[in-house]
């Protein structure tokens, strides 16, 4: 009996061990591999590390607004429903929460959003969680657009990137669920004993242009915020000291800070927070040594960003950038980090305990869970299964089109892109944009940091004849009652800081803010706490240049008169 060996390729010189083959498929097939590699590839232990502080930031978001509910998100607030409805704050705004008028239903809402965060937090249906996490983001910064912040928006688009990465993969309820599954052999009536295969390694590496969504995301914001600071301030070194003297936003230690603050110091700050932003976008896209770049991108995001947050209180401005880096981490780090701790019997242990410990308590969740414990869920039929395998690339389709849309606006609204092209968005983009909160305006303390400081300050007379601020006692709890002075270190919330910055000039909106003086009585419980008039003002100075201390220029001016 014979046997056919396999076939034998032609007649052709043999290679040279070493030399690289340069035909032109083998050189596009090295440039694709080459891309998919550095920028279409995350490790899926990087992508659930990136849900877990993600998840965190969007619950620390979630439970700053809670304490001001009343204000941002009822009738009995500042900014009532009816009054953005009336005269929108945005041409195309979508939010849930404009169905609350009450107390009670704006707590509905916030319940609900924290059923959506807790679920993503943990990984329990992760990808059922992203979505709804992503309404309940859009919903409650919508209610706030007015006056939200780049960090609301630098998180509202981290979290719809997000959306389309298996984030759950590791480190959640889903992870232990599939472990358990797949060690679990299936019913089979054949007594004869089962034999099971060895289990495949798991893999660890996602392929997806959502990947390369979240990194351009990143690398775009500080290229624009780095283009757009050509102003004198930044030029000649000043513009930290302006920023540190901006008490609306100023911390305790920026108020320590500027006593010390020197020329010299101002300009190493400057200079230096300026070339880190310049340099980072480098560092993302680098396609050599991405490793090392994107470990220098990592100290670097999260170094200059703890810089502000001593400084400034920018809301979710620091967090939100910060919550970026777990997704730059490579796989050789991950696999770094689990040899070292394997190093250790001890840690081997008390990681063999804690996992032991949390897949108990996650198996007991999924057995009230389950859905076969209240419903019994049939097999997908053909059509679904045929949907499934439709899913990735309906997926990436997905997020061609937001890339499409946001890369629109990053040349709609960047006064930087204009210098190259002119160009306007076309209405149903600029829907969209709106719609998601895509937006792509990067110029923060650009072109020239703030140099004018501001506060909005009520002297309302009671009537029984007191003077009292309503707006700052609950605006600047530490500054109740400031006066014709703008204090050191208001101290305000990021939505008071945006609400003040935007509603001096959004006539519009007074009518309500009147309206939310004169209820003062109804917030205290007390009768005499009646306002029988009140005058706001917009008080404003000027702050002082390098080496100097005091204000300028102090002035106010008159917004709101009751009764005129």
């Amino acid at each position: 009996m014979t046997t056919e060996g396999p076939p034998q390729a032609p007649d052709r010189p043999d290679p040279v061990a070493g030399t690289v083959d340069a035909t032109p498929r083998a050189v596009t097939t090295r440039v694709y591999e080459r891309i998919r590699s550095v920028y279409l590839s995350a490790d899926l232990r990087s992508l659930s590390a990136g849900r877990i502080v993600l998840a965190l930031v969007l619950l620390r978001d979630l439970f700053a607004r809670w304490m001001e509910m009343g204000i941002w998100y009822t009738n009995d607030g500042i900014i009532p429903n009816h009054t953005l409805l009336w005269r929108p704050s945005w041409d195309h705004v979508f939010s849930l929460f404009y169905l609350a008028s009450y107390p009670y239903e704006a707590a509905i809402g916030f319940v609900i959003c924290l059923c959506a965060y807790l679920a993503l937090l943990i990984g329990l249906r992760t990808k059922l969680a992203q979505i709804a996490t992503t309404i309940c983001m859009i919903s409650l910064h919508g209610r706030t657009l007015l006056f939200d912040n780049g960090g609301d928006v630098v998180l509202g688009l981290l979290t719809i990137w997000t959306t389309f990465l298996p984030t759950g993969r590791f480190w959640s309820v889903d992870a232990v669920l599939a472990r358990r599954r797949q060690a679990t052999p299936p019913p089979s009536p054949d007594p004869a004993p089962i034999v099971l295969a060895a289990a495949k390694p798991e893999a660890k590496t996602f392929v997806s242009l959502g990947v390369l969504a979240v990194v351009a995301q990143l690398a775009i914001i500080y290229f624009f915020n780095a283009v757009h600071k050509g102003g004198h301030n930044w030029r000649n070194g000043s513009a930290v000291n302006y920023a540190i003297h901006l008490d609306r936003l100023a911390t305790w230690f920026a108020v320590w800070l500027r006593e010390h603050m020197s020329p010299a110091l101002s300009k190493v700050l400057t200079y230096g927070s300026l070339a880190t932003e310049a340099m980072l976008p480098a560092l993302l896209l680098s396609p050599f040594a991405t490793r090392y770049c994107r470990r220098a991108a990592i100290v670097l995001v999260i170094g200059l960003h703890l810089g502000f947050a001593m400084c400034l209180n920018l809301g979710n401005f620091v967090p939100g950038m910060i919550a970026y880096t777990p997704f730059l981490i490579a796989g050789q780090d991950w696999d770094a980090l689990e040899r070292w701790w394997a190093r250790s019997v001890k840690r081997v242990d008390l990681a063999a305990r804690v996992r032991t410990r949390l897949s108990s308590w996650i198996l007991r969740l999924a057995a009230l869970l389950t859905p076969g414990r209240w419903v019994r869920v049939a097999e997908p039929g053909p059509v679904a299964a045929a949907i499934r395998r439709r899913i990735p690339a309906a997926r990436e389709i997905a997020v061609v089109m937001l890339m499409g849309i946001a890369g629109s606006q990053v040349l709609d609204e960047n006064w930087g892109a204009h210098k190259v092209i002119d160009y306007r968005n076309p209405k149903p983009v600029a829907a969209a944009v709106s719609y998601l909160g895509l937006f792509q305006g990067w110029s923060m303390f650009a072109p020239e940091a703030p140099m004018t400081d501001f506060n909005l300050m009520v002297d309302a007379v009671t009537i029984d004849g007191r003077h009292v601020d309503p707006y700052n006692e609950i605006a600047n709890p530490r500054h109740p009652h400031p006066g014709f002075t703008i204090p050191a270190s208001l101290g305000p919330s990021h939505i008071f800081y945006g609400y003040g910055n935007h509603i001096p000039g959004r006539g519009a909106y007074h009518q309500a803010l009147q309206e939310w003086v004169l209820r003062y009585p109804e917030r205290t419980g007390r009768p005499n706490d009646k306002i029988a008039s009140f005058v706001l003002y917009k008080v404003e100075d000027d702050s002082p240049p390098p080496g100097e201390l005091k204000p300028r220029n102090l002035r106010w001016n008159v917004m709101i008169k009751w009764p005129q």
